[in-house]
């Protein structure tokens, strides 16, 4: 069936048919993919006339505190992209270690050192050597005088990670705790991405709404018994930040807590040494624009901004539409800048933050953790 020939109509009635026998699937991820594909056709124009603006560069200079980019990057493609776009520096977040943290570190801080920090990253399939913590406590302290500017752990800590047991080693395993005591010795941030949004621990079903992210990428659901819960990785990860007061976190993605500002909010209370960043939640933060402007006017000190992305990558406008987002009032207009929607059918609304609260988010607080 060539499902161009139809009308919008005709698709979304053919849609309502397809889903109730999907329900029944073996793999959940096909119900999001036929979803997607149907969807591909239903693309409306809204007749809402409301005002646009766009921004080509920030009211203040930027730095992207979340950024991944790999050692065979080119320096100077990435330093002209980010003149174009106004960021200051930004942080990658791949470092790596061993060599491959020494070419990083080589290639970008020799070619331009103001503009770039790079993170180291720990190989967690040693965790079960006698000397694990010995040996990365030292890695560290060598490659902060290499001129690595703190750590970055991945989300598989807590969710994948597994030890020659076979049992999955959580954010808060003692064998962690000299290497987290060591970030705060040597005063270097960690930058914990831990758990993911709410709907990748839920059901791939009609009630899941990132069932289209779901459908593309199946893998990322963790929705199964393979995984632990979602509220017990937090609760590793608030542990953590609990025992090791003298240790700056950087909770990535508003520390994973973006579609409950509110909860956010009570872990910014509880942990003076916890920052969060912006990177990858424009999507959740701009549908909910008066709670999220009270969050940024109220945790000012404690956000970071960040893209997950880096600059100069292929779809640059998610600088400008996170720009669009933190400036303007504008409302209605779509957060991503693809054919589709890649989180949720949902537009979102700029938050109109007031100038010295910007600056803050843009550079003021990166400079203060980076760059002590």
């Amino acid at each position: 069936m060539n499902l161009k020939k139809f009308s919008t109509l005709s698709c979304v009635m053919i849609l309502m048919l397809l889903i109730p026998p999907l329900f029944g699937q073996e793999d959940p991820g096909e119900l999001g993919r036929k979803i997607l594909e149907l969807y591909s056709f239903y693309k409306p124009k809204s007749m809402l006339r409301t005002h646009q603006t766009v921004i080509d560069r920030p009211k203040f200079p930027v730095v992207d505190a979340h950024c991944h980019w790999t050692v065979d990057t080119d320096p100077q493609a990435l330093i002209h992209a980010m003149d174009e776009l106004g960021i200051a520096y930004a942080v990658n977040l791949s470092g790596g270690w061993g060599k491959q943290l020494d070419r990083m570190l080589d290639r970008f801080k020799r070619t331009a050192p103001e503009r770039f920090e790079i993170l180291e990253n720990i190989d967690f399939s040693e965790i079960d050597r006698p000397d694990f913590s010995q040996k990365w406590t030292r890695f560290l302290e060598q490659s902060k005088a290499k001129g690595a500017a703190g750590l970055k752990i991945f989300k598989d800590l807590g969710l994948t990670v597994r030890d020659r047991s076979g049992r999955l080693v959580p954010i808060d395993d003692p064998r962690l705790d000299p290497i987290w005591a060591k970030c705060g010795e040597l005063r270097i941030p960690v930058l914990i991405h831990a758990a993911d949004p709410l709907a990748f621990f839920k059901p791939i079903d009609r009630f899941n709404e990132r069932i289209m992210q779901l459908g593309r990428h199946p893998d990322w659901s963790f929705y199964a018994p393979q995984f632990p819960s979602r509220d017990e990785v937090i609760r590793q990860r608030n542990h953590v930040l609990e025992k090791h007061p003298g240790t700056t976190f950087i909770g990535a993605h508003v520390g994973n807590s973006a579609e409950d500002l509110m909860y956010a909010g009570q872990l910014l209370d509880r942990y003076p040494n916890l920052v969060v960043d912006i990177s990858g939640r424009v999507a959740e933060l701009g549908r909910q624009p008066y709670t999220a402007r009270r969050f940024f006017l109220k945790y000012a000190d404690r956000i970071l901004y960040g893209t997950d992305r880096y600059p100069g990558r292929p779809a640059q406008p998610r600088h400008r539409i996170y720009y669009r987002f933190l400036e303007t009032d504008d409302e209605y207009f779509d957060y991503y800048d693809h054919d589709f929607p890649p989180t949720g059918e949902w537009k979102i609304y700029g938050i109109f933050l007031p100038d010295d609260v910007l600056e803050k988010v843009y550079h003021l607080n990166a400079d203060r953790i980076f760059r002590q």
